[in-house]
């Protein structure tokens, strides 16, 4: 019997929905143990270069599912890896924080291992998923996700915040913080289809552009498009990371104000960030995905340049909110560019975030070493000409021309 466009149309939106909820939570789930490293810290009387050992462990893991989340996702579909992922998610970080807290640091390596893993490898198939999505449906819905995810960060913080302040153990408010998320992320997933290049195709897709999924392989790290558009994600991926990490530490070194107006401005940046990407839709729907991109890039480096130059601090604050503003659509229009080839979209997703996430490695560790020698704020000189290469590559996340 065929499925009515209004019916299905309705199916769309619930998927995406169901998306939305999927990015949102895991937002919320990372941020949450983001919210109480000071907490880790002051339990295990650590030096802020151990802790950074943990936040390693995680990362390479991280790292490691990347490599492998092509493959995984193609063999195993986007929804079940969800499924596995959020699950071995909800039990890897609570059980982590309570290792920590019971000193077993050895076993805390692998645990949080399989954390960075799982929650790569969910990364990459709630990507895959909202790009399939958004090409079925016929508009942009990847900037939105991507806000859903930092809705959920951020929120994260003020939930942990509140948690510190009633002294709710890490251990504690991490299993509560989870048990929430797989329940709430496996309801989401109802809505999330199994055969979603199947779905894509009921609802009048270009059958040229949906070559079949068992297409010969090929390897996304020979394909030059995808190679450049990592580039340009990565470019902007690093610009975030680095406001993210040293931006608060910065305009307090350098501009004299206290630590909780330095907070002050990176909850702005984030606000920012998160605002204009709740925006993407309508802005998409009106200009190109080059146009955005080359925009972001101008408002990203006017924002640098405010928050490195600025004779007084409304104006470094001015600037911190332009960097958020500009660094919005970066990673999110990289992924839609990334999978706009459904029969390679899972692998080229899947290489797009290993090389953007690259930057979440390198971006606090060479910033750290600069700001020692030059101070923070010089530090954030080289993220002018990281922006300037993002500008120039944003031509590589070009839509492609509809077949006639």
């Amino acid at each position: 019997m065929p499925i009515s466009f209004a019916s299905e149309r309705r199916r769309l939106n619930a998927w995406v929905g169901g998306i939305f909820v999927v990015f949102g939570l895991l937002g919320f789930g990372f941020g949450s143990w983001l919210s109480r490293l000071p907490a880790v810290r002051d339990h295990l009387g650590a030096t802020p270069s151990e802790i950074a050992l943990l936040g390693l462990c995680l990362a390479v893991g991280s790292v490691t599912g990347l490599i492998f989340s092509g493959r995984t996702v193609t063999l195993v579909g986007a929804r079940r890896i969800l499924r596995i992922g959020i699950l071995v998610q909800a039990v890897a970080m609570p059980l982590a924080a309570w290792l920590i807290w019971e000193q077993q640091l050895i076993a805390v390596v692998f645990v949080l291992f399989s954390f960075g893993f799982a929650f790569a490898t969910s990364d990459v198939a709630m990507n895959v998923s909202g790009a399939d999505a958004e090409r079925a449906i016929g508009r942009s819905r990847m900037p939105l996700l991507h806000g859903a995810y930092s809705l959920g960060g951020v929120s994260a913080m003020g939930v942990g915040a509140l948690a510190e302040t009633a002294g709710i153990s890490v251990p504690l408010h991490l299993l509560l913080v989870f048990v929430v998320i797989a329940v709430g992320g496996l309801l989401a997933l109802l809505n999330v289809p199994a055969d979603q290049r199947a779905t894509a195709q009921q609802v009048g897709q270009d059958p040229a552009a949906s070559a079949a999924a068992d297409a010969p392989h090929r390897s996304p790290w020979r394909d030059p498009r995808i190679i450049l558009i990592g580039v340009m994600a990565l470019s902007f991926s690093l610009a975030e990371g680095v406001a993210s990490d040293w931006l608060p530490m910065a305009l307090v070194d350098g501009y004299g104000i206290t630590n909780d107006a330095g907070a002050l401005a990176l909850g702005a940046f984030f606000v920012a960030m998160t605002v204009t990407r709740f925006a993407g839709g309508p802005i998409l729907g009106r200009f190109s995905r080059v146009a955005v991109l080359r925009t972001s890039a101008v408002l990203c480096l006017i924002g640098i340049l405010l928050v490195i130059l600025a004779p007084a601090v409304p104006l470094a604050i001015a600037g911190a909110i332009l960097w958020g503003v500009g660094v919005a659509f970066g990673f999110p229009l990289g992924i839609s560019a990334a999978a706009d080839n459904p029969a390679t979209a899972v692998r080229d997703v899947a290489a797009v975030s290993a090389i953007a996430y690259g930057a979440y490695l390198i971006g606090p560790l060479a910033l750290g070493f600069l700001g020692d020698h030059f101070g923070l704020l010089n530090a954030f000189f080289p993220l002018v000409v990281v922006i300037s290469v993002a500008c120039v590559l944003a031509g590589s996340a070009r839509e492609p021309q509809p077949a006639a």
